[in-house]
């Protein structure tokens, strides 16, 4: 292990400072559990559906958990996937409340579908509960995620303002639909006079590896549109004390922010910033390898990716 020497406040000396981890216990949803409304392309078309690739049980979650805490500066994690709330054991509460145990904020990224199901179970180690709603009412929010989604996405704010808990919402956008960022930010606030709303992330069409002509069509738009779009409502957020984030389109050569994920049998995943990459590159397993050892490799081949201008070029064309 790299963690034997420690700092005089008892933190290891390998360490790595990242502010958040991405802890997947799944990797499928559920998303298209609901049927599409008439005139939508499919549910969550946007995404991409990928069945289970994470085998674990609850003994080695705990352990990768621990080894997190004790080898990165970390103070949130995020469950997502996937969605975490699939209706099978994928060992989730044991998870929530042992991250809380050990110190970590925990904030649980959904589309809520489930919410209600386990939110006994799970309420006492969340500190977020990230949802997703992408338009004011159900005529665009369903246009997206399937019928009925707006009306569950109601009863999920309802059950989470009734009893206090912190909030986020994440918007997907579409030539559509981005100009009710207004509307849908008016309902934001109606939350937030309720109960606390930490953030809000507005998100555009990302060909991630995945890209197809059919996407582009349904769903791209220019990034100056989405800009300007985002900064009109970024007042009226900042205003009540609400983080907004935008995330637009990327040119193929323009890298995402660094991100983690770690999934729950310990294997470590790193979005190096390519669009154009097919999947996250896996460094190896955190159990055998060490977490701060991968991602120190990750970062090290990160800045060595974009460094250059020939450099972007080439992982662009996927040389």
């Amino acid at each position: 292990m790299t963690n034997q020497h420690s700092t005089t406040d008892g933190r290891p000396l390998a360490e790595v400072d990242l502010p958040i981890i991405h802890f997947v216990l799944n990797t499928d949803c559920n998303a298209w559990a609901l049927q599409a409304v008439s005139g939508s392309p499919g549910v969550c078309r946007f995404c991409y559906r990928e069945r289970n690739r994470v085998a674990t049980d609850a003994t080695t979650v705990i352990q990768v958990l621990d080894l997190l805490r004790a080898e990165s500066a970390a103070n949130r994690i995020v469950f997502t996937g996937g969605d975490p709330l699939m209706p099978y054991d994928n060992h989730l509460e044991i998870a929530l409340s042992h991250a809380a145990g050990v110190g970590f904020a925990v904030n649980v990224h959904t589309n809520g579908l489930l919410l209600r199901d386990r939110y006994d179970r799970l309420r006492d180690w969340v500190d977020v509960y990230s949802l997703a709603i992408d338009g004011p009412d159900a005529a665009t929010a369903d246009w997206f995620r399937g019928a009925g989604y707006f009306a569950r996405f109601t009863d999920n704010v309802a059950l989470l303002t009734a009893d206090r808990r912190t909030v986020a919402f994440n918007t997907f956008t579409a030539p559509a639909s981005i100009g009710r960022l207004d509307e849908i930010a008016s309902l934001i606030l109606n939350v937030a006079a309720r109960t606390r709303v930490e953030y809000w992330l507005i998100s555009q069409y990302r060909p991630i590896g995945r890209a197809d002509g059919r996407k582009a069509e349904i769903y791209a738009y220019s990034a100056a549109d989405f800009a300007a779009a985002v900064e009109q409502v970024r007042a009226r957020i900042a205003d009540v004390g609400i983080d907004l984030f935008g995330q637009p389109t990327r040119d193929a050569t323009d890298p995402y922010p660094f991100r983690v994920w770690v999934l729950a049998d310990g294997t470590v995943t790193v979005d190096l910033g390519s669009v154009g990459a097919p999947r996250n590159e896996v460094l190896g397993n955190a159990l055998r390898d060490g977490f701060a050892p991968l991602v120190r490799s990750a970062l090290a081949l990160r800045d060595a990716t974009f460094d250059a201008p020939d450099a972007q070029r080439a992982h662009a064309d996927g040389r």
